[in-house]
């Protein structure tokens, strides 16, 4: 069984094609701001790598943010597209949540920079939330990093990644939305 992992909520693209539990292509592209030209090539090109066509995707595993508005965008319209016309099951994974599942931990704060400030998560030992993810301007952070600590730079671990999907309840495609934690200018 094949399983797809979609991330594009930031500047890097990631895909990971796992056969049978491990992942066999892992692809990581940075981009400039250009993930809508560069997401359809880089799947295509993991596809002829397992010399696979995309009908032998059994599942897919997509980020849907918090991150860039647009980013995060094309990689849920992308894996929501495919669950649907595929007919398969499709799970969601925050970028935060898939920093957390990739290390060991028991309490944990996890952020993700954005020009003008974090997007924070806080988990606990099984990698559950434990309260709203939170978008803090640099100024909050400034003084929320006073008296709390966070990890930022985590390398992903696309094993322990995809053995955590396995315990999540798939989605009906429709239901997939980007996760929005900053508020923009007409929400506030």
């Amino acid at each position: 069984m094949y399983t797809l992992f979609l991330d594009t909520h930031d500047s890097t693209i990631r895909i990971v094609l796992y056969k049978e539990e491990q992942p066999i292509i892992k692809k990581e592209i940075e981009t400039e701001k250009n993930q809508s030209s560069r997401v359809m090539p880089v799947l295509i090109q993991v596809l002829e790598e397992a010399k696979i066509e995309i009908k032998n995707i059994k599942e897919i595993i997509v980020v849907n943010g918090p991150g860039s508005f647009t980013g995060v965008r094309i990689g849920v319209t992308i894996a929501k597209t495919l669950a649907f016309t595929l007919n398969i099951p499709i799970k969601v994974m925050s970028s935060l949540l898939v920093k957390a599942v990739s290390i060991s931990h028991e309490k944990i704060n996890i952020i993700e920079r954005e020009k003008n400030g974090v997007f924070l998560g806080t988990f606990d030992k099984n990698n559950q939330l434990l309260e709203e993810y939170k978008y803090l301007s640099n100024k909050e952070y400034e003084a929320w990093a006073y008296k709390e600590e966070a990890i930022e730079d985590i390398a992903l671990d696309y094993e322990k990644i995809y053995y955590f999907a396995k315990k999540i309840k798939s989605t009906n495609p429709h239901a997939v939305n980007p996760l929005y934690v900053k508020k923009i200018e007409v929400q506030k």
